[in-house]
Protein backbone atom coordinates (compact mmCIF):
# COMPACT_ATOMS: atom_id res chain seq x y z
CA UNK A 1 0.00 0.00 0.00
CA UNK A 2 2.08 2.88 -1.19
CA UNK A 3 -0.55 5.48 0.19
CA UNK A 4 0.02 4.40 3.85
CA UNK A 5 3.61 3.84 3.50
CA UNK A 6 4.45 7.49 2.17
CA UNK A 7 2.03 8.60 5.31
CA UNK A 8 4.60 6.58 8.14
CA UNK A 9 7.59 8.22 6.41
CA UNK A 10 6.11 11.59 6.32
CA UNK A 11 4.74 11.09 10.04
CA UNK A 12 8.33 9.88 11.15
CA UNK A 13 9.83 12.94 9.30
CA UNK A 14 7.60 15.50 11.61
CA UNK A 15 7.42 13.20 14.58
CA UNK A 16 9.93 15.29 16.47
CA UNK A 17 8.28 18.68 15.34
CA UNK A 18 4.91 17.40 17.00
CA UNK A 19 6.38 17.70 21.13
CA UNK A 20 3.66 15.33 21.83
CA UNK A 21 5.46 13.39 24.43
CA UNK A 22 7.69 16.72 25.79
CA UNK A 23 5.26 19.09 26.50
CA UNK A 24 7.59 21.08 28.40
CA UNK A 25 10.81 21.34 25.99
CA UNK A 26 10.50 25.33 25.80
CA UNK A 27 9.76 26.22 29.62
CA UNK A 28 11.27 28.80 31.91
CA UNK A 29 13.96 27.89 34.19
CA UNK A 30 13.34 26.67 37.32
CA UNK A 31 13.93 29.82 39.54
CA UNK A 32 13.66 32.34 36.31
CA UNK A 33 12.63 35.68 37.52
CA UNK A 34 8.68 35.89 36.20
CA UNK A 35 7.84 38.04 33.54
CA UNK A 36 11.67 37.81 32.01
CA UNK A 37 11.16 37.56 27.88
CA UNK A 38 14.13 35.95 26.57
CA UNK A 39 13.98 33.77 23.64
CA UNK A 40 14.64 30.41 23.19
CA UNK A 41 18.08 28.69 20.93
CA UNK A 42 15.43 27.09 18.32
CA UNK A 43 13.15 30.48 18.10
CA UNK A 44 12.37 30.94 14.77
CA UNK A 45 14.14 34.52 13.06
CA UNK A 46 11.74 37.18 13.91
CA UNK A 47 10.26 39.42 11.24
CA UNK A 48 7.21 41.56 11.81
CA UNK A 49 4.65 42.70 8.67
CA UNK A 50 2.09 45.73 8.94
CA UNK A 51 -1.44 46.64 8.41
CA UNK A 52 -3.23 49.71 8.81
CA UNK A 53 -6.43 50.28 7.41
CA UNK A 54 -9.96 51.87 7.27
CA UNK A 55 -13.07 51.67 4.75
CA UNK A 56 -11.18 53.67 1.54
CA UNK A 57 -7.43 52.24 2.07
CA UNK A 58 -4.99 50.19 3.70
CA UNK A 59 -1.30 50.16 3.85
CA UNK A 60 0.85 47.04 4.20
CA UNK A 61 4.63 47.22 5.07
CA UNK A 62 6.93 44.50 5.90
CA UNK A 63 10.00 43.35 7.55
CA UNK A 64 9.72 45.94 10.24
CA UNK A 65 12.64 46.32 13.11
CA UNK A 66 12.69 47.45 16.64
CA UNK A 67 12.74 51.40 15.38
CA UNK A 68 10.10 50.73 13.02
CA UNK A 69 7.35 49.37 15.13
CA UNK A 70 8.43 52.33 17.59
CA UNK A 71 7.65 54.91 14.70
CA UNK A 72 3.97 53.42 14.20
CA UNK A 73 1.21 56.04 14.12
CA UNK A 74 -2.17 54.47 15.25
CA UNK A 75 -4.30 56.79 12.66
CA UNK A 76 -8.04 57.89 14.50
CA UNK A 77 -10.40 55.60 12.21
CA UNK A 78 -7.70 53.31 10.95
CA UNK A 79 -7.36 49.56 12.23
CA UNK A 80 -3.97 47.94 12.97
CA UNK A 81 -2.69 44.81 12.54
CA UNK A 82 1.29 43.93 13.74
CA UNK A 83 1.93 40.56 12.38
CA UNK A 84 5.00 39.00 14.23
CA UNK A 85 6.27 35.69 12.68
CA UNK A 86 9.04 34.35 15.03
CA UNK A 87 10.16 34.77 18.43
CA UNK A 88 13.95 34.59 18.40
CA UNK A 89 13.93 38.63 18.98
CA UNK A 90 12.98 39.38 22.50
CA UNK A 91 13.57 42.87 21.99
CA UNK A 92 10.80 43.34 19.70
CA UNK A 93 9.06 41.55 21.75
CA UNK A 94 9.26 44.14 24.61
CA UNK A 95 8.81 46.49 22.64
CA UNK A 96 5.32 45.48 21.42
CA UNK A 97 4.53 45.04 24.70
CA UNK A 98 5.84 48.25 26.46
CA UNK A 99 4.26 50.15 24.00
CA UNK A 100 0.87 48.80 23.67
CA UNK A 101 0.55 47.89 27.74
CA UNK A 102 0.41 44.15 27.11
CA UNK A 103 1.78 42.39 30.73
CA UNK A 104 4.94 40.98 31.41
CA UNK A 105 3.71 37.65 32.31
CA UNK A 106 1.87 37.70 28.85
CA UNK A 107 4.80 38.39 27.09
CA UNK A 108 6.92 35.73 28.93
CA UNK A 109 4.00 33.66 27.70
CA UNK A 110 4.10 34.59 24.02
CA UNK A 111 8.02 33.59 24.03
CA UNK A 112 7.72 30.16 25.79
CA UNK A 113 5.44 28.21 23.35
CA UNK A 114 4.24 25.73 25.28
CA UNK A 115 1.11 27.27 26.55
CA UNK A 116 -2.48 25.80 27.25
CA UNK A 117 -4.99 27.79 25.06
CA UNK A 118 -6.21 30.29 27.18
CA UNK A 119 -7.70 34.05 27.42
CA UNK A 120 -5.61 37.36 29.71
CA UNK A 121 -8.22 40.02 30.00
CA UNK A 122 -5.67 42.92 31.48
CA UNK A 123 -7.19 46.13 32.11
CA UNK A 124 -8.61 47.00 28.27
CA UNK A 125 -6.08 44.63 26.60
CA UNK A 126 -7.51 41.21 25.63
CA UNK A 127 -5.06 38.21 24.96
CA UNK A 128 -5.99 34.69 23.85
CA UNK A 129 -3.51 31.95 23.37
CA UNK A 130 -4.67 29.30 20.33
CA UNK A 131 -2.98 26.21 18.88
CA UNK A 132 -2.36 26.41 15.24
CA UNK A 133 -1.96 23.35 13.14
CA UNK A 134 -0.85 22.87 9.51
CA UNK A 135 -3.60 21.40 7.33
CA UNK A 136 -2.42 17.93 6.48
CA UNK A 137 -1.87 15.04 8.34
CA UNK A 138 0.54 14.13 10.43
CA UNK A 139 -0.66 17.19 13.30
CA UNK A 140 1.63 19.60 13.62
CA UNK A 141 1.10 22.77 16.00
CA UNK A 142 2.49 25.98 16.66
CA UNK A 143 1.61 28.49 19.47
CA UNK A 144 -0.17 32.13 18.02
CA UNK A 145 -0.87 34.73 20.46
CA UNK A 146 -3.70 36.85 19.36
CA UNK A 147 -4.01 40.43 21.59
CA UNK A 148 -6.29 43.40 21.26
CA UNK A 149 -5.77 46.70 22.36
CA UNK A 150 -7.91 49.35 21.19
CA UNK A 151 -8.15 49.66 17.57
CA UNK A 152 -4.52 47.70 17.10
CA UNK A 153 -4.88 43.48 16.93
CA UNK A 154 -1.30 42.09 17.70
CA UNK A 155 -0.76 38.51 16.71
CA UNK A 156 2.83 35.98 17.27
CA UNK A 157 3.97 33.25 15.46
CA UNK A 158 6.26 30.70 15.93
CA UNK A 159 7.31 30.22 12.20
CA UNK A 160 6.28 31.35 8.82
CA UNK A 161 3.35 29.87 7.39
CA UNK A 162 -0.04 30.24 9.00
CA UNK A 163 -3.76 30.37 8.00
CA UNK A 164 -4.22 34.13 8.04
CA UNK A 165 -3.99 34.21 4.14
CA UNK A 166 -7.93 34.89 3.70
CA UNK A 167 -8.02 37.87 5.68
CA UNK A 168 -4.55 39.34 4.38
CA UNK A 169 -6.61 38.96 0.80
CA UNK A 170 -9.97 40.42 1.94
CA UNK A 171 -8.03 43.57 3.58
CA UNK A 172 -6.00 44.22 0.51
CA UNK A 173 -8.99 43.74 -2.01
CA UNK A 174 -11.32 45.15 0.27
CA UNK A 175 -13.85 41.97 0.59
CA UNK A 176 -16.40 41.92 2.96
CA UNK A 177 -17.02 44.07 5.83
CA UNK A 178 -13.55 43.21 7.32
CA UNK A 179 -12.19 46.90 5.97
CA UNK A 180 -15.54 48.40 7.53
CA UNK A 181 -15.52 47.40 11.29
CA UNK A 182 -13.27 47.80 13.96
CA UNK A 183 -10.21 46.17 15.07
CA UNK A 184 -12.24 43.45 17.14
CA UNK A 185 -13.64 41.98 13.74
CA UNK A 186 -10.11 42.09 12.93
CA UNK A 187 -9.30 40.12 15.71
CA UNK A 188 -12.33 37.78 15.70
CA UNK A 189 -11.74 37.15 11.58
CA UNK A 190 -8.11 36.11 12.41
CA UNK A 191 -9.18 33.80 15.43
CA UNK A 192 -11.65 32.26 12.71
CA UNK A 193 -8.86 31.36 10.22
CA UNK A 194 -7.21 29.32 12.86
CA UNK A 195 -9.94 27.56 14.30
CA UNK A 196 -11.46 26.41 11.12
CA UNK A 197 -7.47 25.32 10.24
CA UNK A 198 -8.76 22.41 12.06
CA UNK A 199 -11.35 21.26 9.24
CA UNK A 200 -9.57 20.23 6.63
CA UNK A 201 -6.61 18.56 8.87
CA UNK A 202 -9.42 16.49 10.18
CA UNK A 203 -10.72 15.81 6.38
CA UNK A 204 -7.50 14.20 5.56
CA UNK A 205 -7.65 12.12 9.05
CA UNK A 206 -11.10 11.20 7.62
CA UNK A 207 -9.68 10.13 4.34
CA UNK A 208 -7.13 8.20 5.77
CA UNK A 209 -8.97 6.11 8.19
CA UNK A 210 -10.94 5.26 5.10
CA UNK A 211 -8.05 3.99 3.68
CA UNK A 212 -7.04 2.40 6.68
CA UNK A 213 -10.63 0.73 7.12
CA UNK A 214 -10.24 -0.86 3.59
CA UNK A 215 -6.65 -1.70 3.93
CA UNK A 216 -7.69 -3.81 7.08
CA UNK A 217 -10.57 -5.50 4.98
CA UNK A 218 -8.09 -6.97 2.13
CA UNK A 219 -5.44 -8.48 5.31
CA UNK A 220 -3.00 -7.41 8.04
CA UNK A 221 -0.87 -5.35 7.37
CA UNK A 222 2.15 -4.32 9.78
CA UNK A 223 2.22 -0.80 8.63
CA UNK A 224 -1.94 -0.69 8.68
CA UNK A 225 -1.55 -1.32 12.95
CA UNK A 226 1.15 1.47 12.81
CA UNK A 227 -0.58 3.66 10.84
CA UNK A 228 -3.88 3.76 13.24
CA UNK A 229 -2.34 3.63 16.31
CA UNK A 230 -0.53 6.60 15.06
CA UNK A 231 -3.76 8.17 14.58
CA UNK A 232 -5.50 7.10 17.45
CA UNK A 233 -2.67 8.89 19.62
CA UNK A 234 -2.86 12.12 17.15
CA UNK A 235 -6.39 12.49 17.41
CA UNK A 236 -5.80 12.32 21.46
CA UNK A 237 -3.33 15.36 21.21
CA UNK A 238 -6.11 17.04 18.40
CA UNK A 239 -9.15 16.32 21.41
CA UNK A 240 -6.65 17.98 23.91
CA UNK A 241 -6.42 20.88 22.05
CA UNK A 242 -9.65 21.85 21.00
CA UNK A 243 -11.25 20.94 25.03
CA UNK A 244 -8.71 23.62 26.28
CA UNK A 245 -9.64 25.84 23.10
CA UNK A 246 -13.09 25.41 23.65
CA UNK A 247 -12.64 26.38 27.15
CA UNK A 248 -10.90 29.25 26.78
CA UNK A 249 -13.44 30.23 23.78
CA UNK A 250 -16.34 29.95 26.04
CA UNK A 251 -14.36 32.43 28.86
CA UNK A 252 -13.67 34.99 25.52
CA UNK A 253 -17.40 35.08 24.81
CA UNK A 254 -18.42 35.80 28.33
CA UNK A 255 -15.60 37.77 29.66
CA UNK A 256 -14.82 39.77 26.42
CA UNK A 257 -18.01 42.61 26.99
CA UNK A 258 -16.37 45.92 27.22
CA UNK A 259 -13.75 45.36 25.32
CA UNK A 260 -15.52 43.37 22.50
CA UNK A 261 -18.34 44.89 20.38
CA UNK A 262 -21.69 43.41 20.88
CA UNK A 263 -22.03 43.14 17.25
CA UNK A 264 -18.79 41.05 17.22
CA UNK A 265 -19.58 38.65 20.04
CA UNK A 266 -22.29 36.33 17.68
CA UNK A 267 -19.12 35.81 15.62
CA UNK A 268 -17.18 34.44 18.63
CA UNK A 269 -19.72 32.66 19.27
CA UNK A 270 -19.43 30.82 16.25
CA UNK A 271 -15.96 30.19 16.81
CA UNK A 272 -16.69 28.29 20.06
CA UNK A 273 -19.62 26.26 18.02
CA UNK A 274 -16.81 25.56 15.57
CA UNK A 275 -14.39 24.24 18.11
CA UNK A 276 -16.75 22.31 19.46
CA UNK A 277 -17.58 20.42 16.17
CA UNK A 278 -13.80 19.94 16.19
CA UNK A 279 -13.79 18.64 19.35
CA UNK A 280 -16.87 15.77 18.74
CA UNK A 281 -15.09 14.98 15.63
CA UNK A 282 -11.63 14.37 17.04
CA UNK A 283 -13.35 12.06 19.83
CA UNK A 284 -15.36 10.63 16.84
CA UNK A 285 -12.25 9.20 14.93
CA UNK A 286 -10.54 8.93 18.06
CA UNK A 287 -13.19 5.76 18.57
CA UNK A 288 -12.83 4.72 15.19
CA UNK A 289 -9.02 4.12 15.18
CA UNK A 290 -9.59 2.45 18.32
CA UNK A 291 -12.55 -0.09 17.26
CA UNK A 292 -9.95 -0.52 14.21
CA UNK A 293 -7.16 -1.29 16.04
CA UNK A 294 -9.46 -3.72 18.02
CA UNK A 295 -10.39 -5.16 15.16
CA UNK A 296 -7.33 -5.23 13.51
CA UNK A 297 -6.78 -7.76 16.64
CA UNK A 298 -9.32 -9.44 16.12
CA UNK A 299 -8.65 -10.37 12.69
CA UNK A 300 -4.84 -11.63 13.73
CA UNK A 301 -6.52 -13.72 16.47
CA UNK A 302 -8.72 -15.51 14.09
CA UNK A 303 -6.35 -15.85 10.95
CA UNK A 304 -4.66 -17.53 14.27
CA UNK A 305 -7.36 -19.81 15.11
CA UNK A 306 -8.13 -20.74 11.28
CA UNK A 307 -4.02 -21.74 11.30
CA UNK A 308 -4.64 -23.24 14.93
CA UNK A 309 -7.98 -25.16 13.76
CA UNK A 310 -6.25 -26.46 10.59
CA UNK A 311 -3.20 -27.87 12.44
CA UNK A 312 -5.29 -29.56 14.87
CA UNK A 313 -7.33 -31.40 11.80
CA UNK A 314 -4.07 -32.39 10.39
CA UNK A 315 -2.69 -33.82 13.67
CA UNK A 316 -6.16 -35.30 14.76
CA UNK A 317 -6.30 -37.11 11.03
CA UNK A 318 -2.77 -38.45 11.61
CA UNK A 319 -3.52 -39.54 15.04
CA UNK A 320 -5.17 -42.75 14.59
CA UNK A 321 -2.79 -43.50 11.04
CA UNK A 322 -0.19 -42.96 13.74
CA UNK A 323 -1.62 -45.72 15.30
CA UNK A 324 -2.28 -48.21 12.71
CA UNK A 325 1.39 -47.60 11.52
CA UNK A 326 2.54 -47.98 14.79
CA UNK A 327 0.97 -51.30 15.38
CA UNK A 328 2.43 -52.96 12.45
CA UNK A 329 5.52 -51.92 13.30
CA UNK A 330 5.96 -53.58 16.44
CA UNK A 331 7.77 -57.02 14.14
CA UNK A 332 5.95 -59.47 16.02
CA UNK A 333 7.04 -62.67 14.30
CA UNK A 334 4.04 -64.55 12.99
CA UNK A 335 5.92 -68.32 12.48
CA UNK A 336 6.45 -68.13 16.42
CA UNK A 337 2.48 -67.93 17.11
CA UNK A 338 -0.50 -67.52 15.13
CA UNK A 339 -2.01 -64.99 16.88
CA UNK A 340 1.39 -62.53 15.95
CA UNK A 341 -0.23 -60.55 13.06
CA UNK A 342 -1.37 -63.25 11.07
CA UNK A 343 -2.27 -60.78 8.59
CA UNK A 344 1.01 -59.43 7.77
CA UNK A 345 1.04 -62.78 5.98
CA UNK A 346 -1.59 -62.35 3.83
CA UNK A 347 -1.46 -61.80 0.23
CA UNK A 348 -3.14 -58.38 0.14
CA UNK A 349 -2.17 -57.53 3.49
CA UNK A 350 -0.56 -54.61 2.64
CA UNK A 351 -3.30 -52.96 0.77
CA UNK A 352 -5.75 -53.64 3.29
CA UNK A 353 -3.95 -51.90 6.01
CA UNK A 354 -3.75 -48.97 3.20
CA UNK A 355 -7.30 -48.84 2.71
CA UNK A 356 -8.58 -49.02 6.44
CA UNK A 357 -6.25 -45.77 6.97
CA UNK A 358 -7.93 -44.61 3.65
CA UNK A 359 -10.96 -45.27 5.16
CA UNK A 360 -10.55 -43.89 8.66
CA UNK A 361 -9.03 -40.39 7.50
CA UNK A 362 -11.64 -40.14 4.80
CA UNK A 363 -14.48 -40.63 7.77
CA UNK A 364 -12.76 -37.94 9.48
CA UNK A 365 -12.92 -35.80 7.29
CA UNK A 366 -16.30 -36.52 6.58
CA UNK A 367 -17.28 -35.83 10.06
CA UNK A 368 -15.27 -32.91 10.44
CA UNK A 369 -16.96 -31.13 7.33
CA UNK A 370 -20.38 -32.03 8.84
CA UNK A 371 -19.52 -30.28 11.82
CA UNK A 372 -18.79 -27.25 10.17
CA UNK A 373 -14.74 -27.31 11.18
CA UNK A 374 -13.28 -27.04 7.06
CA UNK A 375 -12.96 -24.87 4.84
CA UNK A 376 -13.33 -21.89 6.98
CA UNK A 377 -16.78 -22.46 8.36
Amino acid sequence: MPVLSKRKNNHSKKRHDRALFRPFDHRSEVGELPGLVAAKGDSHPTTVNYFTFDRNAFMERAGLNSKGIRGIVDKPGHVTWIDVIGLADAEIVESIGSRYGIHPLLQEDIVHTHQRPKVEIHESTLALILRMVESTAPIVTEQVTFVLCGSTVITFQERPGDSFEPVRRRIRNGLGTIRSLGADYTFYALIDTVIDGFFPLMEDYGKTLEELEDAIDTGINKLVQQRVHSIRSEMSQVRKIAWAQRDAMQRLVTEADGIVDPATLPFLRDCLDHTAQVLDVAETFRDVAGDMRDLYFTQISLRTNDVMKLLTIISTIFMPLSFIAGVYGMNFNAEVSRFNMPETQWYLGYPFVLAVMATTASVMLGYFHRKGWLFGQ
